[in-house]
């Protein structure tokens, strides 16, 4: 069941949060595992259920429909993405770890 698009709002809002916060930039940048990450993500944008660390290779890949895209001051490279007929996914690539985030349907 996918996501209303008010719920998806979520992941742009996250990456305004992060933004807006090199103390939550450098804390990305330190994340080594999934529990860190997820910490961190459920202190900024706690609808955001679903995060998976990805390979460089698939945080790099060419994605199917890119929503939005940029690189924060710390810079981590970010990308908004959707694969057809999937959820929106936010990935960033970090210091020492690149991961997605999602948010989980019921």
């Amino acid at each position: 069941m996918p996501v209303s698009p008010e719920l998806e709002q979520a992941l742009p809002r996250f990456v305004e949060a992060v933004q807006k916060s090199a103390d939550v930039q450098d804390q990305l940048n330190l994340v080594v595992d999934l529990d860190q990450l997820k910490v961190i993500v459920n202190r900024v944008e706690p609808l955001l259920t679903g995060s998976a660390l990805i390979p460089y290779e698939q945080a790099t890949s060419p994605p199917k429909i890119t929503i939005d895209s940029g690189t924060l001051e710390q810079n981590i490279p970010w990308r908004l993405l959707r694969c057809p007929g999937g959820p929106l996914v936010l990935q960033m690539i970090c210091a020492k770890v690149n991961f997605a985030l999602w948010i989980e349907s019921c």
